[in-house]
């Protein structure tokens, strides 16, 4: 008998664990077939992908930035494409739709956008705040 109606999209039988937490960690698996002898069609699509984005980002963030924000930014837009993905899927509810995932994503990035801005750029601050 099902009591509660949101009972539904909490999968917590298998060894009383609770299985949404699961999509978060699916890129994973998707990791070995890296160190495979050749890549495959998706290795390859996937490789494309990167550097494309490595390449905007580069551009965005302009020559005097380090290589390591590109790698943050994509690793952050890989988790949330892996998990967005599996949303749709039915009867899978992914862990960004959830409150602690975003705000642990989101609250970290955007105070430290902003002190990077009030210390090191006080005057265009000032200025979006006219």
């Amino acid at each position: 008998m099902m009591t509660n109606l949101f009972s539904v999209f909490d999968p917590s039988a298998i060894f009383n664990i609770s299985l949404n937490w699961m999509s978060t960690f699916i890129g994973i698996l998707l990791i070995p077939s890296i160190y495979w002898l050749m890549p495959s069609r998706y290795n390859i699509l996937w490789n494309s992908i990167i550097t494309v984005l490595h390449k905007e980002f580069k551009t965005l963030l302009g020559p005097t930035s380090h290589n390591g924000s590109t790698l943050i930014f994509i690793s952050l837009f890989s988790l949330i494409l892996f998990n967005n993905f599996m949303g749709l899927f039915p009867y899978i509810f992914t862990s960004t739709s959830h409150l602690t995932l975003t705000l642990s994503l989101a609250l970290p990035l955007w105070l430290s956008f902003m002190l990077y801005g009030w210390i090191n750029h006080t005057q265009h601050m000032f200025a979006h705040l006219v």
